[in-house]
């Protein structure tokens, strides 16, 4: 028995996951990835896996604050994804396996691990600010109001479409603000597109210029329709550009500066402005033939997203302006000619990240003066109002070239002095702390290979339905956090980075010289490419047949999962055992702070860990298995309460769910049990509605004594309420 088939000690864990979910560690800040799991918890699943039952909480969490080493245990993660199992097994003293199908996983994971010379690094940037920083510059010149010579940090647009009424060109904005901060409302006129300064909103502004009286908040388009100011037509978006043929122009109108002597400013854009457009705009057609961009269509077929294609988007490349492509393509070419492979490959991640931030998808945060990453969802999603980055950078901003090195260079320094967030006794303030440990690996080609070497990494790109380079029962430990189902489409949303990664990769591995990163054989659900739940639910289960291979008969395989509905829990229950596991173990973790993207009213917030072991299971059926689930729901809830953390309805079907699938799996992989054959489905609605019971019971009002013992239902519902009394309702 290991120390996670008794728990996690979440009473620290879950405030330590809580600040990582809401400030990623910087290794993890390198490049965008979806759903990333959670460094600390991983550290401490890894750290727990291999740990004695026997071991104390504080000892436990002594190791995992002080660092500890695992002695070279090999750590096999099928589905890697952005590397967190890898760099947190690696950091801990293990050996490792990683295998992910999609090829910007298998690079940023890659790069996450190899050891660089940062006064190198450092070296090389400055070259390139030489070379394609001073050229990138020329371009995001302007004047202050003051006159003095200024840095453009952020370029406005808006998308304009005709009229299909009146034929008016119309300017889509959905609303007319710039900045709301600091009791100061920076706005534009939406006749003469004067910025105009008020103290605080005002629905009645009237514009010095033009005289021109408009409510700031109130533009012409909303929810994918606009309203003619010509004749009052209201028109569907997605209608004129259909009529159009084509995406929808844009039109330049304001940006924000900064200068070195007035710092930043809001300045309509003037003739200067435009002929600086222009001039970017000829020397793109000039030198078209022969820059470095992606010439892919977007792929239509099985597309779960259809929005780019849907608004006239037919090629990658027109998700960017001329100049953004000018600029992206003179940095890249810069890049690929530095001579050190290993430090011209981290430039191509800080270049790949800033792509991200550097296209017409991307819009302005008026609260936070700042730009929004294009994926800050998981979709292509148009806006009405672009905003184009300086692709280099100035003092200010985000998401520029520099600032994307820069969070290269924090994660390499980071992986050379690793640390934890750690709270002091009060629970109430952390403060960082080191553990002596290092984040490096040397990536080898053979298993045998990484056998024959300490802090090695097997990192391969390719489906995990076949790990034959992997010798029967030679993994101590499969550590992973699989897909789930249909919740992210990763090939579609990677596409997007590959197209640019591959411009410089694809003659140097295999596989980037694909167009796109998808794969015939990539375990997700696709209705639409005929990937159907039964596909899905195949892949995975080859998946954990080979790693039921591979692991040792002693080892532990150990995944996160979570899913807002009943079959999913029965789908994944049924691949457990039909592979020849069953779950010994369910602990309850925290998996993202209140700004992840599954983190919001009713979203999941908790991951179960679902220890697995291979059959048969010695555990013989509990008299009452309903009762049993209960129970152990109730502990869970309540520790997860005892840690400081809300809880809501979603919260409790999770933990009920990997309670039920822990104790039938169980008994369903024990033949000697002597009980009668269980039916998962039944039994998971019937715990379903147990929870669905307990929300309706937390409506009512309960008495304030109970004289007699309270039900099962009746618990789960007193610590809903309580949680709702501490955290508020929807917690």
């Amino acid at each position: 028995m290991r120390y996670i088939e008794k728990g996690l000690p979440i009473q620290h864990l879950n405030r330590v996951a809580m600040a990582e979910g809401n400030a990623k560690k910087p290794i993890y800040r390198m490049h965008k990835w979806w759903a990333r799991r959670l460094g600390s918890v991983f550290r401490m699943i890894t750290l727990a896996a291999f740990a004695p039952f026997e071991e104390s909480e504080m000892s436990i969490w002594h190791r995992f604050c002080e660092g500890a080493n695992l002695q070279g245990k090999i750590v096999l993660d099928p589905f890697m994804g952005g590397g967190t199992t890898i760099v947190e097994a690696l950091r801990l003293g293990c050996r490792v396996v990683g295998v992910d199908i999609n090829p910007v996983a298998w690079f940023i994971t890659k790069k996450e691990i190899e050891p660089v010379d940062l006064e190198s690094l450092d070296a090389a940037f400055h070259r390139l600010e030489e070379t394609a920083g001073q050229f990138i510059r020329r371009y995001y010149q302007t004047k202050c109001p003051s006159g003095h010579q200024a840095e453009v940090m952020y370029f406005f647009w808006v998308k304009v479409a005709e009229c299909g009424e009146c034929g008016a060109r119309v300017r889509l904005f959905p609303n007319y603000e710039l900045s709301r901060r600091d009791h100061v409302n920076v706005c534009f006129c939406p006749n003469c597109l004067q910025i105009i300064e008020t103290k605080g909103y005002d629905p009645e502004t009237t514009c010095p210029a033009c005289g021109e009286t408009f409510d700031p908040r109130r533009g012409v388009a909303s929810r994918g329709f606009y309203v003619c100011p010509e004749c009052g037509a209201r028109r569907r978006i997605l209608d004129e550009v259909r009529r159009k043929g084509t995406r929808l122009d844009e039109e330049l109108h304001a940006l924000e500066g900064y200068c070195e002597e007035c710092g930043r400013f809001f300045k309509r854009v003037d003739d200067v402005d435009r002929a600086l457009w222009k001039k970017a705009q000829e020397e793109f057609y000039r030198r078209r033939e022969s820059l470095l961009i992606p010439n892919q269509p977007i792929p239509i077929e099985g597309r779960s997203d259809p929005r780019p294609v849907n608004h006239g988007y037919d090629y990658f490349w027109q998700m960017f302006n001329e100049r953004q492509l000018l600029c992206l393509s003179t940095l890249l070419e810069a890049i690929l000619e530095l001579p050190d492979r290993n430090i011209r490959e981290l430039m191509l991640v800080a270049f790949s990240d800033c792509v991200g931030t550097n296209t017409t998808f991307c819009k302005y945060e008026i609260r936070w003066h700042k730009i929004s990453p294009f994926f800050g969802l998981h979709a292509y999603h148009p806006i009405e109002r672009p905003t184009e980055n300086n692709v280099w950078g100035t003092v200010y901003g985000r998401g520029t070239f520099t600032k994307c090195f820069e969070k290269v260079r924090r994660a390499k320094e980071y992986c050379q002095r690793p640390y934890e967030r750690l709270f002091d006794i009060r629970g109430k303030r952390f403060s960082k702390h080191t553990t002596g440990e290092r984040i490096e690996g040397q990536v080898v080609g053979r298993f045998d290979a990484l056998r024959q070497n300490k802090g090695s990494a097997l990192l391969r790109c390719e489906s995990s339905e076949d790990l034959s380079f992997i010798p029967d029962q030679s993994v101590d430990a499969v550590i992973t956090d699989p897909p789930y189902f249909d919740n992210v489409q990763y090939s579609e949303l990677a596409d997007f980075f590959h197209v640019w990664l591959r411009l410089g990769l694809k003659d140097v591995y295999p596989w980037f010289e694909s167009e796109f990163s998808s794969r015939p054989d990539e375990i997700v659900k696709n209705d639409k490419l005929g990937k159907t739940t039964d596909f899905f639910n195949q892949g995975l289960r080859r998946v954990f047949k080979e790693c039921h291979r591979v692991l040792k008969d002693d080892g532990v395989m150990v995944f996160t999962f979570h899913h807002n509905q009943t079959w999913a829990w029965e789908s994944i229950a049924e691949i457990i055992l039909d592979a020849g596991f069953y779950v010994s173990a369910t602990p309850i973790v925290r998996s993202e702070g209140k700004s992840g993207y599954h983190s919001s009213k009713g979203n999941i917030r908790y991951d179960a860990v679902l220890v697995c072991r291979k059959q048969p299971s010695d555990c013989n059926a509990p008299a009452v298995i309903k009762q049993q689930i209960l129970d152990d729901a109730i502990t869970w809830t309540s520790k997860t309460l005892e840690s400081g953390m809300a809880i809501n309805r979603v919260d409790i079907f999770t933990i009920v769910m990997a309670k039920s699938i822990e104790h039938l799996t169980k008994t369903m992989a024990n033949p000697n049990n002597g009980s009668a054959p269980v039916d998962l489905g039944v039994i998971l609605q019937e715990m379903k509605e147990i929870v669905d019971e307990t929300a309706e019971q937390c409506q009512a009002e309960f008495e304030s004594q109970r004289k007699s013992r309270v039900s099962g239902v009746e618990q789960l519902a007193l610590l809903l309420r309580e949680s709702e009394a501490r955290y508020g309702k929807g917690a």
